[in-house]
């Protein structure tokens, strides 16, 4: 909910002209959410997920849709830039970069890689937006029963969490990577803005924060 309410206001007050979204999996805010049909749209994903999708899409809605720009890519062993600049990517134009249930599977330098790639190559205005996992969740630290369930989980399922940022770090994190005004939302936090009549008892994971940045 967070993402999509950063997403329609990007649109309708911020300007926003692309939309990278990193991780992308089956992800159907392109073609879901109103406005962004206008805008250029790249979804960023491994192969193997992305083309299941694409078959998926095709069988959906006869053809790819025209504004989504689909950039396979492998985040631990490729280049993102060089492979964004190669698909049309505009450097120049405001842009709202989403990694949604994506930063906690990488490794701390691919991380950097990806950022480091925003900064340097986004329009002035530009935004990143991703949710996180705190540190001692992926380092077994955590003295909290659902945090070390989290971690216990994800190395089962063959996916161990590799990426964490310290409590009330955040800003800290992406200040020194070139990003400010920082919003960072708590699970405590979106559940009052967004959960409310039926949804108000539901419940969501107490250790997943959301932030939101800005490059100057």
């Amino acid at each position: 909910m967070e993402q999509s309410h950063i997403v329609k206001e990007s649109i309708e007050k911020k300007g926003l002209e692309q939309l990278v979204i990193l991780g992308a999996g089956y992800d159907t805010r392109a073609y879901r959410i109103e406005g962004l049909r206008k805008l250029k749209i790249f979804e960023v994903d491994h192969p193997d997920t992305q083309s299941t999708k694409m078959e998926r899409l095709k069988k959906a809605f006869g053809s790819l849709p025209d504004h989504v720009v689909f950039v396979s890519t492998d985040f631990e062993t490729e280049t993102l830039g060089q492979r964004l600049l190669n698909s049309g990517f505009d450097k120049s134009k405001k842009t709202l970069f989403i990694m949604e249930g994506l930063v906690m599977y990488l490794p701390p330098e691919s991380i950097d890689d990806t950022l480091f790639f925003i900064v340097k190559n986004s329009g002035k205005g530009s935004t990143i937006l991703f949710d996180y996992y705190p540190e001692s969740v992926v380092d077994g630290t955590c003295e909290l029963e659902l945090g070390k369930n989290i971690r216990k989980f994800m190395i089962q399922q063959g996916e161990p969490l590799k990426f964490g940022i310290k409590e009330g770090m955040v800003e800290t994190f992406l200040a020194e990577r070139g990003f400010s005004r920082v919003q960072n939302v708590t699970a405590e936090e979106y559940k009052k803005m967004y959960f409310h009549g039926v949804n108000k008892d539901r419940e969501v994971c107490s250790l997943l924060a959301f932030t939101h940045a800005t490059i100057e």
